[in-house]
């Protein structure tokens, strides 16, 4: 995966889908041809955060420039910094947040203004460290009327059946799950990760939006415990 673009780089991707009046996801396809999924989350004063930043074409800009003043890009853990730079310097004035494990890797791309700590979030939003990963990714809790929605990246899956031997590492696919790499090289702490997913799974959430495959709307609480037992 590039470092990050200097340039703007519009790579192929989906019209934004809206899921509530505070959340919208687009899905993007990496040069490597991988899916990505940005978020793009509405607080209660309007202002809008870029969760796993994506450059997008000119129509689909305008729709979140039509949302509200972007105020904060997510980078969500050290990989995920492609377009961190460029849309920072598309969004001046939004500061640029990422879990305090990455912070160091994603200033190697663009300045990192603060730690998912330090992100906007009010009664609606969460932004929050992952336990048990030493602070390399984390999660963000947008909470509506009909339910919440977590939004996730690399810590949980939603990829279709990858075979072997892609499914060594990011397996077991077909179905959320934490992948085998990061299980092997993110997790310190097992038990706290697992206590945390429980956590959101009792919680009863209505959505679940992984760093990369298909969103999840159907039995969520279950699937999260499922995931959770791979621990």
């Amino acid at each position: 995966m590039a470092s990050c673009y200097t340039e703007w780089k519009v790579l192929p991707h989906r019209p934004i889908l809206e899921h509530t009046e505070r959340l919208w996801t687009v899905e993007g396809v990496m040069e490597s041809g991988t899916k990505r999924i940005m978020s793009v989350i509405r607080l209660e004063d309007g202002r809008v955060l870029l969760h796993n930043a994506i450059a997008l074409d000119d129509v689909e800009m305008a729709r979140i420039d039509a949302l509200g003043e972007v105020a904060g890009i997510l980078v969500p853990n050290a990989f995920h910094r492609m377009d961190c730079r460029i849309m920072q310097a598309r969004y001046p004035k939004a500061k640029v947040y990422a879990p305090a494990g990455a912070a160091k890797a994603v200033a190697k791309a663009t300045p990192v203004h603060g730690s998912y700590a330090d992100a906007p979030q009010d009664a609606t939003v969460r932004v929050a460290h992952l336990p048990g990963i030493k602070d390399r990714e984390g999660v963000v809790e947008v909470r509506g009327p009909t339910g919440s929605s977590l939004v996730f990246n690399d810590m949980l899956m939603n990829i279709p059946v990858a075979g072997f031997p892609m499914d060594l590492f990011v397996g077991p696919s077909g179905r959320l799950s934490i992948p085998r790499f990061a299980r092997w090289w993110f997790t310190s702490d097992a038990q706290a990760l697992r206590k945390e997913i429980e956590r959101l799974a009792d919680a009863l959430p209505a959505r679940i939006v992984p760093g990369h495959g298909e969103i999840l709307t159907g039995d969520v609480s279950g699937r999260l415990r499922g995931a959770a037992s791979l621990l």
